[in-house]
């Protein structure tokens, strides 16, 4: 079994992507595991006067990890930065429609501690209701598969990984991914994927939410009727 994850970190993460991986062999998983260090003052080019830069963590992100899919994305809640943590990053990629299939984790040392500081903020007015509403719905609606503490958060991942079935909306992004150049037959009942490329075909997915459901009923039919024996 081969899978990919992400950790969004803003400190160094390899010590923990080896110790992921030599783990993950001895079940017979193969991960490959990336790291992208946002908040990090060692590696300060997606800082704006020392504070994260959404704009360049958004361009950085799609420039280094294009056409790349992730089984899980794995985030650190605290990236010391007074109003970027974990979850408004996960709320700022879903507005950028990034890593939008991908399941989530969300880690910190102190899990209770920050959200019960979130809440102690809002009762004494450092928090508005309007922010915490939006931690809130980014928490209910981005996928997250769990909620864990930042001593062994490897170890949260590989049971995820191990466990976790993806989704058809992943495995067709893999798939697109995997041979960008390929062409789809003029074959789709929607002329909106006749001829495309497969990274045509991705870009379009990612973009249209309408032509995406099309698209997976029209490729589960267009299965069904190739492997169905005539009678």
């Amino acid at each position: 079994m081969k899978k990919k994850c992400l950790i969004i970190d803003n400190d160094d993460q390899t010590a923990e992507i080896e110790k992921l991986k030599r783990d993950g062999k001895a079940k017979g998983i193969y991960i490959e595991c990336e790291q992208f260090n946002v908040g990090s003052t060692f590696d300060d080019g997606l800082l704006t006067a020392g504070k994260i830069d959404i704009d360049k963590v958004v361009s950085e992100f799609k420039r280094r990890f294009r056409h790349q899919t992730f089984h899980l994305a794995a985030f650190d809640w605290d990236l010391s930065d007074d109003t970027i943590n974990g979850v408004e990053l996960m709320r700022q990629f879903a507005h950028h429609r990034i890593l939008r299939n991908t399941p989530k984790l969300l880690y910190t040392g102190l899990l209770e501690d920050k959200l019960g500081a979130m809440l102690d903020d809002f009762k004494v007015g450092k928090l508005s209701r309007n922010k915490l509403l939006a931690h809130i719905r980014t928490i209910i609606r981005a996928d997250i598969r769990d909620f864990v503490g930042r001593e062994k958060y490897e170890e949260d991942i590989l049971r995820i990984l191990e466990q976790s079935d993806e989704t058809i909306d992943l495995i067709i992004e893999e798939e697109l991914n995997k041979f960008p150049d390929l062409r789809f037959a003029n074959s789709f009942t929607s002329k909106s994927f006749n001829g495309k490329t497969f990274i045509e075909i991705s870009k379009i997915l990612e973009s249209e939410d309408r032509l995406r459901n099309d698209f997976k009923k029209e490729i589960i039919q267009q299965v069904i009727a190739y492997l169905t024996e005539k009678i």
